[in-house]
């Protein structure tokens, strides 16, 4: 048996989300499930990934009202997993090792019937949320937002909030041949070096579940790199490979 010192809720807003990809990908069985919504928090986009490909993935940051521009972004929604201390830094781990994101500690309010079944009060959460962002975020690709609005139907999250999420703009592959090819070419360069800061990382991975340091910062260096020969050098002349 698990005392409550070694457990802890995490909420999952992103991929996380589907079962398929926590419980089937990442090996991970939670004690226990609720939904959650975090108030003032909103769901982004601001985690740099490959242009061209996968430009960027989820994360959650405190609602700025000067930056919304006229939009009613809603509070972010998720699953609450009631998961083990040594579970929780396993999913540090799967998540760049602190590479993309840093641990946060939110309270949330549970969703719906959850509200009503098990408390009115908060919960207290851990959660990912960014270390290393990419402005203006570039969009999802399809595959990882198809991710995204089949977890929050499986968990039954609000449908005002799945259908937000359905309405999320995506990265659509090029359709041109001379774009395809830039797109080809720039996924052929970095791709092996994606792979390789993969393994780097998940090398030095620390108790806590995050990287050494100088992993951290040779990863996140070479992010820049990469999306400054985006910038600079294959958008100006294939095109944009972040759905911008």
């Amino acid at each position: 048996m698990c005392s409550l010192n070694d457990t802890v809720w995490y909420f999952a807003y992103g991929s996380n989300m589907s079962s398929a990809k926590f419980t089937g990908s990442r090996g991970i069985v939670p004690l226990d499930t609720t939904r959650v919504r975090i108030p003032n928090w909103v769901l982004t986009m601001e985690i740099p990934g490959m242009p061209y490909s996968e430009p960027s993935f989820s994360s959650i940051a405190p609602r700025d009202p000067a930056s919304l521009e006229g939009r009613a972004d809603p509070d972010v929604v998720g699953i609450a997993y009631f998961i083990t201390q040594d579970q929780y830094r396993h999913v540090i781990a799967s998540e760049g090792g602190g590479t993309a994101y840093q641990d946060l500690a939110l309270v949330g309010e549970l969703v719906g019937r959850d509200n009503i079944d098990k408390r009115k009060t908060g919960i207290r959460v851990r959660t990912l949320g960014s270390a290393m962002t990419r402005y203006p975020p570039p969009s999802p690709s399809r595959r990882y937002m198809d991710l995204l609005k089949e977890g929050s139907h499986e968990a039954q999250l609000p449908l005002e909030y799945q259908k937000y999420l359905g309405g999320i703009r995506v990265f659509d592959p090029p359709s041109s041949r001379w774009r395809r090819l830039g797109a080809s070419m720039f996924v052929s360069l970095w791709g092996p070096v994606m792979i390789g800061l993969e393994k780097l990382t998940n090398t030095n991975i620390q108790a806590d579940g995050n990287a050494q340091m100088w992993v951290i910062l040779v990863v996140r260096f070479t992010m820049r790199l990469i999306w400054a020969v985006h910038d600079y050098l294959f958008a100006p002349i294939f095109g944009r490979g972040d759905g911008l």
